[in-house]
C-alpha cells in the first residue's frame, strides 16, 4: 500500500464538488449517516471545554504518570493485574499508533534487515522505508483463517538471517481486511514465537481497532501475552486518535512488556529519546483528553457513543459482505472493523476505473481496499452490484 491515500481521499473530495454520485471509501476516518465526521458528541464537547492550562503547555515527553497509568487500565482492563503479575512494563505516548510503529522500527531495526509482516497489510513498509529495513512476507490467510504453517515456515527463514525480528500482528479488525484473529489462533502464534529461543523477538502487536471489535471479550487475548518467554519483548501500539475518533489529534501510545526488568529500564529512556528528537512531545490536549475519559463518569457517557457508532459500522460492513457474497464479488474474511478488501485481478487498473465512475477507494496487493466506517447504508446499498459491473469481475 504505497499509494497515497490521503491524495486520494482529497481527489474524492474534488469530485464531489463536481459530481452527486462520489462515493469516497478511501479513509478510515468515521463519518455518520448524514456525512458528518466523528459521531461522538461527548468527545466533541470534551475537546471544546479544554482550558488554556490543559492545551497550550508542554507534556511530559511519555505523557505523564497519570497518562500512562490510565492507559494501562484502559487497554487491559480486568487483565491489568495477571498482567503486572506477568511482566515489567513502562509506556511513552506517542502521535497515534504511527508513532508507536516507527519508534519501534527506528530503536529496535538494524538497517538492511528486515521486519516480519503479513503479505496483506497496512502500509507498514513507509515506516521501514524511513527506517532502512526491509520487508519480509508471510501469508496471512489459509482458507479463512489465519496461515499459522506459513507463518511458523517464513519465521523459520528470516531466524536463520538475523537475530532480532520485529514481528508485527495487527488485530483485532486488521487493517485493511476487517479480519480477527481467534483466541486459538493468537495463542498459537504466542507459541510459534516462543519456539524461536536463539533470536531476540520484538512483537509488535498494533491493536490500532481494539475498540471497534465485535468479539464477545475484546481484551482476552491480551490475557494469554504472559505465554510468552523472556526472549520475547512485547510492544503494543495503541491509537487514541481512532478509539475517540479525533484522526487529527494524533493520540496514541507504545507500551512495552518484558520479563526482564532491565529490558524495561534499557528501552524506556530510548523511547523518550526517540519521541524528544522525531516529534518533541505528543499534543497536550490529547494526553488531556484521554485523562478525562479515564473518569468513570466521562468513560460511561463515551461508551454510549462509542457504542452508536460501533453497532452503525457492524450494519454497514454486514451489508456489504451479504450483498457481495449474494453475486460472487468476492472479498477476504471478515470479522468486524473499518475495512474490506474486495479481491481483483489488476489492483492498479481496477481502483483507476473505479475512480472514473466516482468510486474512490484504495489499491493494494490482490485488491481494493473500501473503508465501510466511511459510507452511509445508503451509499453501501447496490455499491457491490457496481463494483461487480464496473470491473466485470
Amino acid at each position: 500500500m504505497a499509494v497515497d491515500i490521503l491524495k486520494i481521499s482529497k481527489d474524492a473530495l474534488e469530485a464531489s464538488k463536481l459530481y452527486d454520485d462520489v462515493i469516497n471509501a478511501s479513509i478510515g476516518m468515521f463519518y455518520d449517516e448524514n456525512k458528518a465526521i466523528g459521531g461522538m458528541p461527548t468527545v466533541s464537547q470534551a475537546i471544546r471545554n479544554l482550558t488554556d492550562d490543559e492545551m497550550l503547555p508542554y507534556p511530559a515527553v511519555d505523557g505523564g504518570a497519570l497518562f500512562k497509568n490510565n492507559l494501562y487500565s484502559w487497554v487491559f482492563k480486568g487483565y491489568l493485574p495477571i498482567i503486572k503479575q506477568s511482566f515489567f512494563m513502562n509506556a511513552c505516548a506517542t502521535p497515534g499508533g504511527s508513532g508507536a510503529i516507527a519508534s519501534v522500527f527506528s530503536l529496535f531495526g538494524t538497517p538492511g534487515e528486515s521486519i516480519f509482516v503479513s503479505n496483506i497489510r497496512w502500509q507498514y513498509e513507509r515506516f521501514a522505508d524511513r527506517a532502512k529495513l526491509n520487508i519480509f512476507e508471510h501469508n496471512l490467510f489459509k482458507g479463512d483463517h489465519f496461515d499459522l504453517e506459513s507463518f511458523d515456515q517464513r519465521l523459520g527463514e528470516l531466524a536463520k538471517k538475523q537475530k532480532r525480528i520485529i514481528i508485527i500482528i495487527n488485530d483485532p479488525c486488521h487493517n485493511p481486511t476487517g479480519f480477527t484473529l481467534s483466541e486459538l489462533e493468537f495463542k498459537s502464534i504466542l507459541s510459534i514465537m516462543n519456539q524461536y529461543k536463539d533470536n531476540d523477538i520484538i512483537f509488535l502487536y498494533d491493536l490500532a481497532y481494539l475498540e471497534y471489535s465485535h468479539e464477545e471479550d475484546n481484551r482476552k487475548k491480551l490475557s494469554y501475552l504472559p505465554m510468552l518467554l523472556d526472549h520475547v519483548t512485547t510492544v503494543i501500539a495503541f491509537s487514541g486518535s481512532k478509539t475517540f475518533g479525533v484522526y487529527g489529534l494524533r493520540l496514541g501510545a507504545a507500551i512495552y512488556l518484558s520479563k526482564k526488568e532491565e529490558v524495561i529500564k534499557d528501552i524506556h529512556p530510548k523511547f523518550v529519546n526517540e519521541a524528544r528528537g522525531s516529534w518533541s512531545a505528543t499534543p497536550t490536549a490529547s494526553i488531556e483528553l484521554f485523562n478525562k475519559f479515564s473518569i468513570k463518569e466521562n468513560y460511561d457517557r463515551f461508551k454510549v457513543d462509542l457504542h452508536k457508532i460501533n453497532d452503525l459500522v457492524q450494519k454497514r460492513s454486514e451489508s456489504f459482505i451479504t450483498q457481495a457474497k449474494a453475486i460472487g464479488l468476492k472479498t477476504h474474511p471478515f470479522r468486524s472493523g473499518f475495512y474490506t478488501v474486495v479481491l481483483t485481478p489488476h489492483p492498479d487498473e481496477d481502483y483507476i476505473m473505479l475512480a472514473k465512475h466516482h468510486i474512490f477507494a484504495v489499491p493494494m496487493s490482490g485488491g481494493v481496499r473500501f473503508a465501510l466506517c466511511s459510507l452511509s447504508l445508503k451509499e453501501i446499498d447496490g455499491l457491490p452490484q457496481k463494483i461487480k459491473s464496473i470491473l466485470q469481475l
